[in-house]
């Protein structure tokens, strides 16, 4: 399992959006039951899962999540599968 949390204005507004995804396909059906991504029809294609840098605040070894034609949903706690 990994964590996921979403993209807000700080870190700790961040933190308080943390769930937990088995790996990219749970995180875009997630992204299908949100009520504004889903507008996006986000797919494995269009969900990009990159290394980001290690945050030592928190801890993570931060990979950022981000959708076509969106930008920036988030950041997880290491790869997705």
């Amino acid at each position: 399992m990994a964590k996921f949390r979403y993209h807000r204005g700080g870190l700790r507004e961040s933190m308080e959006t943390i769930i937990e995804v088995s790996g990219k396909q749970d995180l875009v059906d997630k992204f299908l039951k949100d009520e504004w991504i889903s507008l996006y029809n986000p797919t494995l294609d269009t969900v990009q899962v990159k290394p980001y840098g290690y945050d030592d605040r928190i801890k993570w070894d931060t990979h950022i999540v981000t959708l076509t034609e969106w930008g920036v949903v988030g950041f997880t706690d290491g790869p997705l599968d």
